[in-house]
């Protein structure tokens, strides 16, 4: 584009005249003036910059074209532009409108005007054509078709407007099935595209799912049902309902707010709202958060009720725009048969009998009771039933659930079914928060941090939802889901798992209570009280034991068990536990988590049904020990080998067939033979997606920095450690596995990466005087990384001497970056804390890190003051800023 000063004297005049305007808007803005005020009038600032370079490109053209037929042209405003809905750096589009006898015109007037305008700072979607062009386009492109839906005269002709515009209005109307049809389809792929808004955690507020786009989505819909766009019309049509009209209007008014402050703080045209973002908008609009609940947290909450009201709002708007075939409403009455004085049932759909239905729409009960057959049979509730229902809860006053409608609440929540959906819509029509009072306060609640994705209540759901899909599962949860006798327990337990969080204290605790409470209102027997409030009290517990413990450790899997109970509970737990991992978003549930969960369980249910834990009485591992112990022997191979495979850990022994495990000590036996060095080798693993490296050294005298070193020379080679497990066994043998993640093992031959990998580490164990390795410098774009501003979780680091008396279990919770784990093993090192056994959980920007440590003598770390300095030099060391 040409410098400011080069462009023609109108070009320069435009630009200058449209910053100038932007500017006083936004001044008018931040005082105060309401964004629908603000939007139109940064479409007045538009309109006065078109016009002057439309009425210059008109006079040009008067010198070569006939003033008849200039006078035939008509430039057209569409989509945002069209509506007067313009954000202050919105694109502009425009539409040369012209007849078959003034094209010539037409082309002579465009080839100067969108040099102009382009010129003058607009950013312009132009075309031009003829009425029936328009119409004809529009029937076969629903992109074009939407935008056009809201045109506006901008100058010209106006009986060329209104002949094209009346044709195109009229052709919609004829084609309003097909034409909605084709709005819905392409709407569904723009939000695929951009994802559902409470998933998102930098949504956008156009195009995402509840934005501004579905507000579009109910005017294009109502210009081909109704002949309007207008949603003030819509209402005055009886399109909309008022409660519908006002949910729409807040949350335009809302986000057109929002879009407006993401333009003017970065004079772009900017939709998407991340999260340094938020933080700032929070601030600035002065939201203060509440006991638990961060002032962003506060703010998105406000976002996401506001695109949780269009979504459903849209929902129905487009349910009541469908034109049923009367063939299937005929097929589906004449099979439909009587279930109760007031329901039939067809083949698909469950309705209520239409001279029943408004004081039917008034009870609670009976609604509850509808959804329960609705959900038993998996059947539909027809639209006219449901609209009912929904319009009557709308106005009904929010009260404390009768015996029956509890009644009601318990059977649906037993049945599978299409349970999750339904428990959407009693969500949206607020009747859970009735059911369940805490249901209210997390609504819409955002969990500021990249783990999450979903609020609250959105993952609650998502967690029955997880759970009901366990019963087509053809694998070991399928079955132990199928085979739980009260599953309701298990669905009102996953349901309400995560309600005690927005609070100060602990949500597991906060939890209880509200469990506790449901409990009381719901009237449960005591055992299913206890048991729903142990639920939610210990539903992180397999997390906590399976990610972050030694499995092999006996005592982890007694204190486990103990904890437990009993294999009912055990089921009950694990299943919880999968789906609300699973609930979490994508890709949390890998399959090495998955495996760590199956591994407690199984030793946890064997530990119950024999007495045996982890290495007692396991015929399959002792005979495994004989044969490798046995083909050691045969070998000759080092001595020290051998008595290691007598005190073998178990997590080697499970980890491999006997093949397998033969194989790799014989690798590692013929090494430690021939060389005083450390073994080192790797492997792709594609169950894990990462390189599993295998490091066996003699320790010797050293004790600590062994671990620092290897973490350190992983680093070095631009490797991310996903997960280790550190084994010392016996008096001298180190065995660890780590499983990293390499981006440049794509761009090169696996075998000749794996060895410089190798080499890097054996260099650092073997000369364990030289330099430690140098964490490669990591380059990042702009962008790629959110800043520090949005890392608001404080870093913890905890002691545990109560579950050992051997040795200390040290917990670290931050969030991730590169080199992190080198920093922190290095920071042990200096210490001299001996790391006995390490698990290393990273997703995403957060790690959760935990190591079995001890003092140098092999004491477990108890004093108060060492602690301290402990904690205080990790602290430092997560600070620590990148090279």
């Amino acid at each position: 584009m040409a410098s400011s000063g080069s462009l023609p004297s109108l070009a320069r005049q435009c630009r200058d005249r449209l910053n100038d305007g932007r500017g006083r808007i936004e001044s008018r803005f931040r005082a105060g003036l309401p964004s629908v005020q603000t939007a139109t009038a940064l479409t007045d600032l538009y309109d006065d910059v078109i016009e002057k370079i439309w009425q210059d490109s008109l006079e040009r053209a008067s010198s070569s074209v006939k003033a008849s037929q200039l006078s035939q042209l008509s430039l057209v405003a569409h989509g945002g532009y069209g509506r007067r809905d313009l954000s202050p750096y919105s694109d502009a589009d425009l539409m040369l409108l012209t007849t078959r006898r003034s094209a010539a015109a037409a082309a002579q007037v465009a080839s100067t005007f969108v040099r102009d305008i382009t010129d003058a700072g607009i950013d312009c979607g132009f075309s031009v054509r003829t009425p029936r062009e328009c119409c004809t386009l529009a029937w076969a492109d629903a992109k074009i078709y939407t935008s056009l839906t809201e045109s506006r005269l901008c100058f010209g002709n106006e009986q060329t407007f209104d002949r094209y515009f009346d044709r195109f209005r009229a052709g919609a109307r004829r084609r309003r099935n097909y034409l909605n049809h084709q709005s819905l389809m392409a709407r569904r792929e723009e939000r695929h595209k951009w994802g559902e808004t409470n998933y998102l955690l930098r949504p956008n507020v156009k195009r995402s799912r509840g934005g501004l786009r579905d507000i579009q989505l109910v005017r294009w819909l109502g210009f081909a049902t109704h002949g309007a766009t207008s949603l003030e019309q819509l209402n005055k049509l009886n399109a909309l309902s008022d409660e519908d009209y006002g949910t729409l209007r807040r949350a335009h008014a809302f986000m057109l707010r929002l879009r407006h402050e993401l333009h003017f703080r970065t004079k772009r045209a900017q939709d998407v709202l991340d999260r340094p973002t938020q933080l700032d908008i929070a601030e600035d609009w002065g939201y203060q958060g509440r006991s638990g609940v961060l002032p962003v947290e506060d703010f998105m909450q406000d976002y996401f009720e506001h695109t949780r009201g269009v979504r459903y709002v849209a929902a129905y708007f487009h349910d009541d725009t469908r034109i049923r075939s009367r063939a299937a409403g005929a097929v589906e009455s004449v099979m439909s048969r009587r279930i109760d004085e007031n329901i039939r049932m067809g083949p698909t759909h469950i309705w209520v009998k239409s001279n029943t239905l408004e004081q039917f729409a008034q009870s609670l009960p009976d609604v509850l009771r509808l959804i329960q057959l609705a959900n038993h049979h998996s059947r539909r509730i027809a639209h006219p039933t449901w609209q009912a229902i929904r319009k009557s809860m709308q106005d009904r006053e929010a009260t404390p659930p009768d015996q029956p409608a509890v009644d009601a609440f318990l059977e649906l929540l037993k049945d599978p079914g299409r349970l999750a959906s339904l428990l959407r819509r009693l969500h949206e029509l607020r009747i859970l928060d009735q059911l369940i009072p805490a249901m209210g306060r997390c609504r819409g609640l955002l969990q500021f941090n990249a783990y999450h994705k979903y609020t609250v209540d959105a993952h609650c759901i998502r967690a029955v939802e997880a759970a009901t899909d366990f019963i087509d599962a053809e694998n070991a949860m399928g079955r132990r889901y199928r085979r739980l006798k009260d599953k309701g327990l298990l669905h009102l337990a996953l349901l309400i798992h995560d309600l005690g969080k927005g609070y100060e204290e602990d949500h597991s605790e906060v939890g209880r209570r509200i469990a506790g409470d449901v409990a009381d209102l719901f009237h449960l027997s005591a055992d299913d009280k206890d048991t729903l409030q142990w639920l939610i009290h210990k539903h992180l517990l397999v997390n906590e034991v399976a990610f972050r413990h030694d499995l092999n450790d006996p005592e982890v899997v007694h204190k486990f068990a103990a904890e437990v109970g009993s294999i009912s509970r055990l089921e009950l737990l694990l299943i919880h536990t999968v789906a609300d991992l699973q609930a979490v978003g994508p890709d949390v549930l890998n399959d090495w988590k998955m495996g760590l969960i199956e591994d407690l369980y199984l030793r946890a249910r064997r530990y119950f049904e024999t007495g045996n834990l982890p290495g007692e009485n396991e015929a399959d591992l002792d005979s495994k020990i004989e044969q490798v112990k046995e083909s050691l022997a045969e070998k000759k191979l080092d001595p020290s080998l051998i008595e290691f495979a007598k005190d073998m850990p178990l997590s080697l022994l499970r980890q491999h067939s006997t093949d397998d495990l033969i194989h790799e000590m014989h690798q590692v036996g013929e090494w430690l033979t021939h060389n005083p060095g450390c073994y080192c080798a790797g492997a792709v693993d594609p169950a894990a997606s990462a390189v599993r490296y295998t490091i066996v050294l003699r320790q010797g005298e050293r004790r600590v920095g062994v671990f620092a070193r290897i973490t350190a020379a992983f680093s070095a080679c631009g490797l991310s450690i996903m997960r280790a497990n550190v084994e010392t066994v016996g008096e001298d043998l180190l065995w660890d596995q780590f499983w990293v993640n390499d981006p440049e093992l794509k761009q090169r031959q696996p075998e000749s990466r794996i060895e410089e990998v190798c080499r890097v580490v054996t260099k650092a164990l073997d000369d364990p005087d030289s330099v430690m390795p140098t964490p490669r410098r990591v380059w990042q774009t702009q962008g790629a990384k959110e800043p520090s501003s949005v890392l608001l979780l404080p870093t913890k680091v905890l002691f545990d001497n109560d579950t050992f008396d051997h040795q200390t279990i040290l917990s670290m919770f931050t969030y991730d970056r590169p080199s992190l784990l080198s920093d922190i093993s290095g920071t042990l090192s200096q210490l001299d804390v001996v790391i006995q056994f390490a698990k290393i959980d990273t997703h995403l920007d957060q790690i959760a890190d935990v190591f079995y440590v001890t003092n140098p003598d092999g004491s477990p770390i108890t004093d108060s003051d060492r602690q301290e300095t402990i904690r205080n030099a990790l602290v430092d060391a997560v600070r620590k800023p990148l090279p």
